[in-house]
């Protein structure tokens, strides 16, 4: 395949860089994430290239969010409400009780309700080319 396993634990949540809804939700994640667990990345990106399956790169996906996280257990990769869920796990406190609330919520539900924003999320949030404001944010900001 044209990708590279990651060999430093990561964690990385791919997005797509064109929507003003992902561009709101990292920015949501860099506020939450007190402990920098987490680096973005856009689904257009370098980073994406060199880490995620062509699959995933297609503009077809693009509505997907997609969450690397590589630690001692190994690599996976999540998609959706999947990927949503564990990233909130992953920045703890009070938002991992929310990740897990959300995980025992059966996967088709929770995938309905994603694809149904997911669908109409450029209607709504058109503009994704906001400025993330503070210099540590932009270190979290992988190209």
């Amino acid at each position: 395949s044209d990708y590279k396993p990651i060999s430093e634990p990561s964690r990385i949540l791919f997005y797509d860089g064109e929507c003003g809804l992902c561009a709101q939700s990292v920015r949501f994640f860099l506020r939450i994430d007190r402990h920098k667990h987490l680096s973005f990345a856009p689904l257009q990106g370098e980073t994406a290239q060199g880490y995620l399956p062509a699959n995933l790169r297609d503009a077809q996906c693009f509505s997907t969010v997609v969450y690397l996280r590589s630690d001692s257990d190994g690599q996976s990769l999540l998609l959706r409400s999947d990927a949503v869920a564990r990233a909130l796990i992953d920045v703890g406190g009070v938002w991992s009780y929310l990740g897990r609330l959300l995980r025992l919520t059966p996967t088709y539900l929770r995938d309905w309700g994603y694809n149904l924003i997911a669908k109409s999320r450029l209607k709504f949030f058109p503009n994704g080319a906001c400025a993330i404001p503070t210099e540590q944010a932009r270190e979290r900001l992988l190209p």
